[in-house]
């Protein structure tokens, strides 16, 4: 087997190849969008051909597909022709060779909690959040890859996918919460106004927050020179 191995795979949108990084900063997907997976490899002696698949939270394999890593290669990345709308929940994406699991990791698809800048509506959810028509991601089905990669279809997780897509209101909110919970933490938290918390912090005093204040912006009465700064 090739030395060749995938220490970093990512997800997201707005891929940026010359930069070489995802212009979405958080790369948050949603079911509308059309993610990219980056693979960032090491340096090796041999050219290796990999396969990369997409697994959607109830087991079906969204897309599969070979990409040649060239020997000197630093980044590949494709964007799969996915028909829309993603499934919402955990995806996991695979990188192997001849079978072999080379990478893996994980990313959510958060589903919409607004829709049109309102609350989403019951039947707009069950389009969004339900998956494919069909539930098929391309005209390819991929099935029989499912024992190969030992890859159980689950019906209680499809019973629970479908469940999930007809949510709205406070049920949703919960859902994308529990979602969100295990990829996503609080750094620092702070207060727009009085706190009966006497150790929060004002955000107004704070460096992150976007209420304090930021002097690049900051237009100061104008000095006898007519400079502002």
């Amino acid at each position: 087997m090739s030395k060749n191995y995938c220490p970093v795979l990512q997800v997201g949108t707005d891929w940026d190849p010359k930069e070489r990084l995802f212009r979405n900063w958080g790369r948050l997907l949603g079911p509308e969008d059309e993610p990219v997976a980056v693979q960032r490899w090491s340096r090796s002696q041999s050219n290796l051909t990999a396969t990369v698949v997409w697994i959607d939270p109830t087991n079906v394999i969204a897309a599969t597909y070979d990409i040649l890593v060239d020997a000197s290669a630093e980044v590949t990345h494709y964007r799969p022709p996915l028909n829309l709308p993603l499934r919402p929940g955990l995806w996991t994406l695979r990188v192997l060779h001849h079978w072999s699991l080379l990478g893996q990791t994980s990313f959510t698809v958060a589903p919409l909690e607004f829709h049109r800048q309102q609350p989403i509506q019951h039947d707009d959810a069950r389009r969004l959040h339900a998956g494919p028509s069909r539930n098929s991601y391309m005209e390819q089905s991929f099935h029989g890859l499912n024992p190969v990669l030992r890859l159980p279809v689950s019906l209680s997780a499809v019973e629970e996918a479908e469940a999930n897509a007809g949510l709205t209101g406070a049920p949703l909110r919960q859902w994308l919460d529990r979602l969100l919970e295990g990829h996503w933490s609080a750094s620092d938290v702070c207060s727009t106004g009085p706190s009966a918390c006497p150790i929060m912090q004002r955000c107004g005093l704070t460096a992150w927050s976007s209420t304090s204040p930021d002097p690049k912006s900051a237009v100061t009465t104008p000095r006898e020179d007519g400079r502002i700064r």
